[in-house]
């Protein structure tokens, strides 16, 4: 992009997502996936590379070590030990293979709004042929959609910013959701926190009661842990404790205040 287009793009009202989805893989996520994760993490594990201890709730890997956020979510989901989990945006599929590794008794599966990102997962991973499927989380709500217990997203709504998409994204997970729903993203992107609470407040997810944690992994990885049931975890009441001690960016927060201005909720649940 030229400077000017820089410029203009950082100065308009409304923001396109941060990518264009049609050439993601190509562009951007094959490149990624070889130049900066294959080199330093373990991206496709061996049988038996990976190890959870339910005693320490840690997840470790023999001759290599697991990107900080993957490695928080598999240990969230030794802890919660839900009876399936469904990735949205898996792309190349590596954390739903890994999951099946790490926990075969819990159903995996993982959805993916780019075909191109599926294929790539059918080369990475044959054996995932009939876990994987393509999902735009930001149509409305589709019955046919997988439901699990646990719905997490890995680095996938901090890109959306198109009008309302990642209020759509995060409804939709939550009512595909039995139980949890796990988000590690991007803190600064979007007010995850207020835009959550607007929207369960709003009427927006079928869930009767929602909790929200703060949940951490054993390197200090952050993630937003939404439950319908009560959890002895850390509460989480605002994005300034989600941010607390993280260094952020000034214009990225400019743009998750711009991107949440933009929604209109339901009515205030009554207290």
């Amino acid at each position: 992009m030229s400077l000017l287009g820089r410029l203009v793009y950082k100065t308009r009202k409304f923001y396109d997502d941060d990518f264009d989805w049609n050439t993601y893989t190509a562009d951007s996520y094959a490149r990624r996936i070889k130049t900066d994760v294959e080199p330093k993490f373990v991206a496709n594990a061996q049988d038996g590379q990976l190890s959870f201890d339910p005693a320490t709730g840690a997840v470790t890997a023999q001759n290599g070590t697991i990107h900080p956020n993957p490695l928080m979510i598999f240990e969230t989901i030794g802890k919660l030990q839900p009876k399936s989990v469904h990735e949205v945006g898996c792309g190349g599929g590596d954390h739903v293979a890994n999951g099946k590794k790490l926990f075969p008794a819990i159903r995996f599966s993982g959805g993916d709004r780019g075909q191109t990102q599926l294929d790539m997962a059918a080369q990475r991973h044959p054996e995932l042929a009939s876990s994987l499927s393509l999902q735009d989380i930001t149509m409305p709500f589709s019955h046919h959609w997988p439901r699990a217990e646990l719905v997490y997203s890995q680095a996938v709504l901090m890109h959306i910013h198109t009008a309302v998409s990642h209020f759509v994204a995060v409804t939709s997970m939550v009512n595909s959701a039995d139980r949890f729903v796990l988000l590690v993203e991007n803190i600064q992107c979007h007010n995850f926190v207020a835009d959550i609470k607007a929207l369960y407040e709003g009427g927006h997810f079928n869930w009767p009661e929602m909790n929200m944690y703060l949940v951490v992994g054993s390197t200090g990885a952050r993630g937003i842990l939404l439950s319908k049931e009560k959890q002895d975890l850390p509460l989480l009441t605002s994005d300034a404790q989600l941010r607390e001690g993280a260094k952020y960016s000034k214009r990225r927060i400019t743009r998750a205040n711009e991107d949440s201005a933009r929604a209109t909720f339901g009515p205030a649940k009554a207290r």
